[in-house]
This record gives C-alpha cells, structure tokens and sequence, in this order.
C-alpha cells in the first residue's frame, strides 16, 4: 500500500463499558468512532489540522464552506448509519438498504480486495477510502453491471457494490475489479464536493484504456446517455419504416438529430478537458507536488479559475489567497501546497 496515513481507528480510547455492550464491529469497519469524531471539537488549530490532513488522506473530505461543526455533524451521521447496517446485518445475517437491493453480511468485500484500488487512488489523488462498506449484491444486478457507488442518506451510508463474480475472479466482461474499485472510490469520496462537471473526469482519468480516459466526461448523466441512444434508435426505426412501409420517408433529418447531441457532449468534453490540463499544468509550474490531488477536491468554478491564471504567480497568489477562505482550503494547502511531516504522537509537524 502506499504511504500514506492509516485510519486512526487502531489509535481511538476504547468506549467506557456498559451493561449491555455493543457487538464488536466488523473487520472491514474503518470509519472513525463517535467519540473520536466529537474530539475534533475540542483540539487546538494545529492539532486541529494535522487531524483533518489524516482524515482527508482516507478520503474524507471536507466540502466547499464547510465548518467544523457541520463537518462533524455530517461523519457522525455517516457513523451512526453505519452502525445501523452493521446492526442489522449482524441480527439478521442481510439488510436492503434500498428498495431491491438485498446485502448480506457475508457478502462483504474483504480490504484486500479493496486495496487493489486504493493503491491507485492514492497515488493519483492522495487518498485510500477504507472506510466505505463493500459488499457483493445478492440481488438487483444485470447482466453488463459491474459495480456502482451509493451516495448516502439521512439512512443510509454511503456503499460501494461490485458484482459478486469478482469474489474470484479480477476480469468479468469489460471491467477490471481494480479498475473499478478505483473508480467507484472516486465517486464515493468526491460527493462532498457537489460538481458534476468534472465528475467522470477524475473516475475515468484512472483508467488503462485511452479510450475510457478521453471519453469518460461525456457523459454525466443519465440525461446524456438518454438523449444520445434515443436520437440512434429513432434513426434505427425510420430506417425500418422506410424499407418495410414507407420508402419515400426523408431520413436526413434523423441523421442529424442523431449527432447533433454526441457532438455537443464531444464538444464540451474538449472544452473541459482543456480547461483541467491548463489549470494542472499552472498548478504543477507554482510547485505543487500533485496538481490532480489539488484539482480533484475542487469544483467546476475553481478549476476554471486555476486555468485562467496567466503566471505561476498568479496562481500561487490565488492559492495563497484561497487557504485563508476555508478550512477545506487549509488542508488542501497543508497536504499538497506547503506539505508537512506527520510525527504520530507527538503532534509536531515539520516543513518538508
């Protein structure tokens, strides 16, 4: 595995004994305790963000504006939906946490198969998300499916599903495991972040197709992906029409219909893409160390902003100006803009 931080759960004060203790919580359980979580409250600025730097390292993100409070706020619910699956999955031997989708608990994916993905995530974008729940669907797959993210709810954590076949095997169809366990980490950690613009960009960069790494942004949504078949089967039909029914019917129109969406979405896949290059390129001539880490915790308007910079000073001086906004900003600076040495335990931090 990489090098970077471990979950902090190993380091957590053990929670004080009741009359009815809880049951131990799974293996595969990495999210932070409770207790930890509310600790953040009450620590110093520095202790403060030597604490975020390790929890942004899991891929637990801060979002845009986020306060502590509402941060702590948002992973103590994460935690208490979590405890409710394991819960329930330790009663019951399965849960469905929605409507059709049925997990069982010993569905779930072992971190060692996790891990193949997060090797890649955290060299590319400085984090290995162990704390999603993984598991192998029972029910509810079809047959091209290989794997998806779920958001969380104000009921339910957030889930990360691959199809039971990759149990034993690391191919089925088209997909690679490790491909798509990066992938949907991607997803699962950049939810925070509230921008689709740039979405599959940082899911499909990671990719060993060329093909997936060009084209993956094309398509946002379902609404992409609708508007792009319908067009191709409508052609499909008219064509059906005028060899069966009606010869003279005019199919030019539906010829153009038909590209008229692809090439917007090529279009405005090249426009982004362009934009991300130029924002990476400006951010790797000021000195940071990982630029795709920096622009993967950022939204469509600052990456925009990055790529409009004219000098590397300019965007130094937009960094500068951008860590004193937010405390997202101040772990995105104290991680890939001015690094800092972790000394665990001491809670000293040295400039590299």
């Amino acid at each position: 595995m990489s090098d970077f931080p471990e979950s902090d759960n190993d380091k957590l004060p053990a929670a004080a004994p009741t009359a009815a203790p809880a049951p131990e919580p799974p293996e595969e359980d990495r999210f932070p305790r409770e207790e930890y979580l509310l600790s953040l409250k009450d620590l110093l600025e520095e202790k403060l963000l030597r604490e975020l730097v390790l929890l942004d390292a899991q891929g637990l993100l801060l979002a845009p504006g986020e306060e502590l409070d509402a941060f702590v706020e948002r992973l103590l619910r994460e935690r208490r939906n979590i405890d409710a699956l394991n819960k329930e999955l330790a009663e019951t031997g399965e849960a469905e946490p929605l409507i059709g989708l049925k997990l069982k608990n010993d569905g779930r994916i072992p971190l060692s198969i996790l891990e193949e993905g997060l090797d890649v995530t955290a060299e590319k974008y400085g984090f290995a998300a162990k704390w999603v729940p993984g598991f192998f669907p029972s029910s509810g797959l079809g047959v091209l499916w290989g794997g998806c993210s779920i958001s969380s709810t104000e009921e339910t954590p957030t889930l990360f599903l691959i199809r039971s076949s990759f149990r034993k095997k690391d191919k089925y169809f088209i997909y690679s495991r490790r491909e798509l366990i990066s992938h949907e980490s991607c997803h699962a950690v950049r939810v925070p972040i509230g921008d689709m613009t740039y979405e599959e960009h940082f899911a499909y960069a990671i990719s060993s197709s060329p093909l997936r790494r060009y084209t993956g942004n094309c398509f946002k949504s379902e609404k992409d992906a609708i508007l792009f078949l319908l067009p191709v089967f409508l052609l499909l039909l008219i064509q059906i029409m005028r060899v069966t029914y009606t010869p003279d019917l005019p199919a030019w129109p539906f010829w153009i219909l038909a590209f008229v969406w692809p090439a917007f979405l090529i279009f405005g896949n090249i426009r982004e893409r362009k934009q991300y290059f130029k924002a990476e390129a400006i951010l790797a001539a000021s000195g940071v160390k990982n630029p795709s880490a920096v622009l993967f915790r950022c939204g469509e308007k600052e990456i925009v902003s990055f790529a409009a910079c004219k000098s590397s000073q300019e965007a130094e001086a937009l960094l500068r100006e951008k860590s004193g906004e937010d405390l997202r900003w101040k772990v995105i600076t104290a991680r890939f803009v001015s690094p800092v040495k972790e000394t665990p335990g001491n809670g000293k931090k040295e400039e590299e």
